[in-house]
């Protein structure tokens, strides 16, 4: 299984990330699984929310550039890189294993989802002297269509915590070898076979009718249900990069493929990715640009559009003239309620788009000539109304300064009212 190191530091078992399948080749803990099994130990792995359509969805998977250059990412909530525990059985039952840690030593870095690992030291942190059992392995160009396979692994839970996962027993599906698939590896090809593969059992050996493990449980296609697994003799170019490794599998029967044009290996050390807050500051200046530029649309958009102050009277608004310099000017008590004004903003035939505006409400000083804040308030609408109306009360003297914005904080249109004394 693969864990988060530093989440399981907060609370045993929270770091508890996935399972996938392996198996044990040389008895110092050499062992091979699928690359994918692995792949977020050595390119790391975020855990993100994108939009998809209007719905904030979340997702744990491979760190990835192209993720974070995505227009519909809107906050990655952890990166970093994931650690591999070895559960080795030595008994039938559930509690008959011990945990180990391993290091990725390579894995494949074209379409040969194949990785090599190496068991490093115990549950504690302790050296391992121990020699492991291995399994045989035999030669999966020889392997013929029609014959009998038998597919072994640790099939995931759907749910559940780490130690339920660890009780999880392995499983065994029978199947045949149904021929050979060029599509998703058009060089070297996989083992087609109706034996039942499911998540967790990638990485998981296959057997043969001779005993011998003559692939590795890849996949299996959504469309037709036939399992994919990956000939046993791509290992060879995997475990090239461990010249001791290589050596001791090539005495134990790793045979070079036939078919290898596809086939490279890279070391499984740790990819340099972006931290959490890296991350998110692309977001946010993202974020910002894309709103800069859906602000200076929406201006131009509004370039006809007014603002403008009326009262309602019979059930009809009522537009107050405006006077020098765009100025409004009313006596206080102007209506029925004293200072209450209604406030027009106006697109002409064209919809507002927008679902609220934001309204800063100014007040001039009169000492400096300056406005300063006075009220703020939100005002919900249809987004394809292009007139609305909202109350405001002007109480007190003096000039105001009306903003109108839209809900990405573009200026819709502005106007200015001045509150005099009522004096006759």
């Amino acid at each position: 299984m693969v864990m988060d190191p530093e989440l399981e530091k907060i609370e045993p078992g929270k770091g508890y990330m996935g399972r996938g399948s392996g198996f044990i080749v040389t008895e110092d803990g050499y062992l091979f699984t699928n690359k994918h099994v692995v792949e977020m130990c050595v390119k790391g792995f975020m855990d993100y929310n994108y939009l998809d359509g209007e719905k904030e969805m979340n997702m744990l998977g491979l760190y990835s550039e192209e993720i974070l250059e995505n227009k519909t990412l809107t906050k990655v909530n952890r990166t970093g890189h994931s650690i591999p525990i070895v559960q080795v059985y030595d008994g039938p039952g559930e509690n008959d294993y011990k945990l180990y840690y391993a290091e990725v030593v390579s894995i494949g870095a074209g379409t040969y989802d194949g990785a090599m690992l190496k068991i490093t030291s115990d549950a504690d942190g302790n050296p391992v002297r121990k020699k492991f059992k291995t399994v045989p392995i035999g030669n999966s160009d020889n392997v013929a269509q029609g014959e009998n396979l038998c597919v072994y692994g640790y099939p995931a839970q759907f749910t559940g915590s780490a130690g339920l996962m660890l009780k999880d027993l392995s499983t065994i599906s029978l199947g045949i070898m149904s021929g050979y698939d060029y599509v998703f590896n058009k060089d070297y090809g996989y083992l087609k076979t109706d034996a039942e593969i499911h998540p967790g059992n990638s990485g998981g050996p296959v057997f043969s009718e001779e005993n011998k493990v003559v692939g590795i449980a890849t996949a299996k296609s959504i469309t037709t249900g036939i399992g994919l697994v990956g000939g046993i003799n791509g290992m060879y170019y995997i475990s090239a990069i461990d010249s001791k490794a290589h050596t001791q599998l090539i005495e134990n029967g790793l045979t070079l493929p036939k078919r290898s044009a596809s086939i490279n290996s890279t070391r499984g050390d740790r990819q340099l990715i972006k931290t959490t807050a890296q991350a998110n500051a692309l977001i946010e200046k993202r974020l910002a640009e894309e709103k800069a530029a859906r602000i200076k649309a929406m201006e131009e958009y509004y370039k006809n559009a007014k603002v403008y102050y009326a009262i309602k009277k019979n059930g009809l608004y009522e537009k107050f003239a405006t006077g020098t310099f765009g100025l409004t000017t009313l006596k206080t008590g102007t209506g029925l309620n004293r200072g209450k004004i209604s406030v027009c903003v106006d697109n002409g035939y064209k919809a507002l788009k927008t679902k609220k505006f934001i309204v800063l409400v100014d007040k001039l000083n009169t000492s400096d000539y300056k406005y300063y804040k006075y009220k703020s308030l939100t005002v919900t609408l249809d987004s394809t109304s292009a007139k609305v109306y909202f109350d405001f009360n002007f109480y007190d003297l003096g000039t105001y300064r009306t903003n109108v914005y839209n809900e990405d904080g573009a200026l819709i249109s502005s106007a200015r009212l001045k509150m005099n004394p009522n004096r006759g």
